[in-house]
């Protein structure tokens, strides 16, 4: 049964047992039927930054006859102590159902960090209650962690989760009957009972799904982007980039209409300790003049906004797009040349112009008066010192030129990670030694010249061990938690362990079985892989 007003669930003011936070559910756990776990893999800050959350806590809370309670990781370190809900304070044993989603693969650690803290035993054969897992990191390829989750869900929130509780709800005092049933549901896996293929669900019009008007704040601690309302705008993304792997788990591309972007807004701020701020969440932007429209409404109506990473498009040069972003108070635009390479960027079928036209547009940014932070990807196998020089001297020009104009340049520089679904997973990653190196480069060239700002080798091998693995990896999950959660015990366990690691460097042989095959995210995911590989050679051969 829903609730048709939650309000009267919903605590407005903050009280110190909820750590001063505002717009938390309050229900008698005695008076429900079932009291359900969310763990949030990591720390409390980006758990308050996370829509997700928001979506499935107050999604979930809209059943009346469930309390839904947040669980949070309190270091990325070490042993957590006592792990206790923020609602009531109560300990994961006296819970029903543990849910998490993974949307960062080793966060999967910190999971099972939690669990054991908590007395709950990590792995599905030794625990008698059910963990269900679902998020980004484990869409694609569930199996690194089917010795933990009893369930995975293939699919997006809105469509999913009600289904999958009142299910339990149903079934809740028979494990294998619940099993049996949901492994009948099309976009669930559960390894005791799935033997066929598994189809991903996602919304379809995004004017008609659930939003969450109100969301989880806190009075003193600020979420990673700061204070405002929650607000995404557009799911998925129009463009195939071959590396990109969110886009591809969120296809196709959906868009709320400007009416419902204006009816989100007005009722959303109304909740917000942010005021009239707006932080906007989307894969694309700019995608269409609504978009435009839309933020013409925002000026117009007072609101400050925070805008995601931009793509530098048309719409983005041709209309008054960056005009409406300055007076929303943003100072630095984020976009994502990933290379100034022609030959490279055809590999990643991004962009695809010569570097001085890309510069010239970096520029032009640069002389509307903005800050500019870029993305960067090196390492790509067919990667040569070329074209790591081609990118190094225009990063040179766009530093020279924002200090001219009193700007400020910063540069995110991540590693190529192959990705199940992407034509990666045919290719491999590049070997550590090869990128340590292409990286001490980047540093002795641009390093003191601007902000530059690495992600780490190390953990960006963890992170693809962990998504292109083809077998369970539960076992050694655990001894990671146990050993202190670093990047070096990962690697002193995979060592000890002797796990043969060339499907990361090497990847799947094209044309074989894959070991996430039966996951069928749709949309022409699978096909387009499959097309961009094969140009990919031919571009290769010439």
């Amino acid at each position: 049964m829903l609730i048709k007003d939650i309000d009267r669930y919903i605590l407005t003011r903050p009280d110190v047992r909820e750590s001063l936070e505002y717009n938390v559910v309050r229900k008698n756990p005695l008076r429900v039927s079932s009291r359900i776990a969310f763990i949030y893999p990591s720390l409390y800050d980006v758990m308050l930054s996370s829509l997700a959350v928001d979506m499935i806590y107050f999604l979930v809370n809209e059943i009346e006859d469930v309390y839904l309670e947040r669980f949070h990781v309190r270091s990325l370190k070490g042993y957590e102590k006592d792990p206790r809900s923020l609602e009531t304070r109560s300990p994961l044993k006296d819970f029903d159902l543990y849910i998490s989603s993974i949307h960062y693969e080793p966060d999967i650690v910190n999971l099972v960090n939690l669990l054991e803290s908590g007395g709950i035993h990590p792995l599905r054969r030794e625990r008698k209650k059910i963990l269900i897992l679902g998020g980004p990191g484990v869409m694609a390829n569930p199996i690194p962690f089917e010795d933990i989750a009893d369930v995975f869900v293939i699919g997006e929130i809105e469509n999913t989760m009600k289904e999958i509780i009142e299910l339990f709800l149903e079934y809740k005092d028979d494990k294998k009957r619940f099993l049996e049933k949901i492994s009948d549901l099309s976009y669930v896996y559960v390894p005791e009972y799935t033997e066929g293929f598994v189809k991903r669900s996602y919304v379809k019009d995004l004017d008609e799904s659930f939003y969450p008007i109100r969301q989880i704040e806190n009075i003193e601690i600020e979420p990673v982007y700061g204070r405002g309302f929650k607000l995404e705008i557009s799911r998925g993304c129009k463009h195939w980039c071959s590396f990109c792997f969110e886009s591809r788990l969120f296809q196709p591309y959906r868009e709320r209409s400007l009416q419902r972007l204006k009816e989100i807004v007005e009722k959303g701020s109304r909740y917000t300790l942010g005021g009239k701020r707006i932080i906007i969440y989307s894969l694309l932007m700019p995608a269409s003049i609504d978009q435009i429209r839309f933020l013409e409404y925002l000026v117009e109506n007072g609101y400050k906004a925070s805008i995601p990473s931009l793509r530098i498009n048309d719409l983005f040069l041709n209309t008054d797009f960056l005009d409406l972003v300055s007076l929303l108070g943003q100072r630095t635009i984020v976009t994502a040349p990933e290379t100034f390479s022609l030959k490279i960027q055809k590999t990643y079928f991004k962009y695809i112009e010569p570097e001085t036209h890309l510069l010239s547009k970096l520029m032009y940014i640069i002389d509307r008066g903005f800050d500019l932070k870029i993305y960067m990807i090196y390492g790509a196998k067919w990667e040569k010192m070329e074209d790591i020089k081609t990118s190094i001297d225009a990063i040179k020009k766009i530093a020279r030129y924002s200090k001219e104009r009193g700007r400020s340049l910063s540069v995110s520089l991540n590693p190529l990670m192959p990705r199940p679904k992407t034509l990666f997973q045919w290719i491999g990653m590049r070997e550590l030694d090869q990128l340590k190196n292409i990286l001490r480069i980047f540093r002795e060239e641009l390093g003191g010249i601007i902000d530059l700002r690495p992600l780490d080798l190390e953990w960006s091998l963890i992170q693809t061990s962990i998504s292109l693995s083809p077998r369970p990896l539960g076992e050694l999950i655990i001894e990671w938690s146990r050993e202190g959660r670093g990047a070096s015990s990962w690697i002193r366990i995979l060592k000890r362990h002797n796990i043969d690691l060339r499907y990361v460097f090497e990847g799947y042989k094209y044309g074989d079985v894959l070991p996430w095959d039966r996951i069928i995210i749709g949309e022409n995911v699978e096909e387009v892989a499959k097309k961009q590989y094969e140009t990919l050679n031919m571009i290769l051969s010439r």
